[in-house]
């Protein structure tokens, strides 16, 4: 699998402190808060630092606003093709594809919602579908965050194979069978010998 060109992000849903959820979803975009810092196509860090060192926008530590900057570079290094993972009250994770570059667009200013990228809806699965490992990190506090150490695992979910808690992608097989039923489930990398093995060691 080929991944190496796709870059994977965790995005809260929440621009200004308010859910907008539905809002990305029903518009097919993703986008973060502080829009009166303006458009910041084609921007560098450090000008992405001036725009954002204004008064209107005050962050608590050093920290916070180095946080802030970090956001808004992942969010304009994002480019067609890049997955989106949007979690959403501890309940779902939404899987989006993304269809654009950075986009800002003033007539979301007044919603926090300005500074976007175009998306389109994938999946959405609920989280107790997912490895704990995968959960905690999507859990972090941070806005925006980088989800590339789980791209073969993020590329399973969307492929739909069976993602049990250990994180390891398995297959399931069920017998044609009428009057016998036979369900088995097994990880990707066993093969015809370790079934075998397995089955000459049933005890039926």
């Amino acid at each position: 699998m080929n991944t190496i060109s796709k870059q994977y992000f965790r995005l809260r849903a929440y621009p200004g402190k308010k859910d907008h959820y539905k809002d990305f979803i029903e518009n097919n975009f993703v986008a973060l808060g502080w829009p009166l810092i303006g458009d910041l196509t084609g921007k560098s860090e450090e000008e992405i630092r001036v725009a954002l060192d204004i008064d209107i926008y005050p962050f608590k530590t050093k920290r916070a606003f180095g946080l802030a900057v970090g956001f808004f570079m992942r969010l304009l290094s994002m480019k067609k093709g890049d997955i989106i993972v949007v979690p959403h009250k501890n309940k779902t994770i939404t899987f989006l594809e993304v269809t654009s570059t950075y986009i800002y667009d003033e007539t979301f200013i007044n919603s926090h919602m300005a500074h976007q990228v175009k998306t389109k809806f994938l999946k959405k699965v609920s989280v107790s579908d997912i490895p704990p490992k995968f959960k905690k990190s999507i859990d972090t506090m941070a806005t925006l965050t980088s989800l590339n150490k789980y791209a073969e695992l993020i590329e399973d979910i969307l492929q739909k194979k069976d993602i049990k808690k250990s994180g390891i992608p398995t297959n399931t097989f069920v017998s044609d069978s009428q009057s016998k039923k036979i369900i088995m489930t097994i990880s990707e990398n066993v093969d015809r010998n370790d079934i075998e093995m397995f089955i000459s060691n049933l005890h039926i």
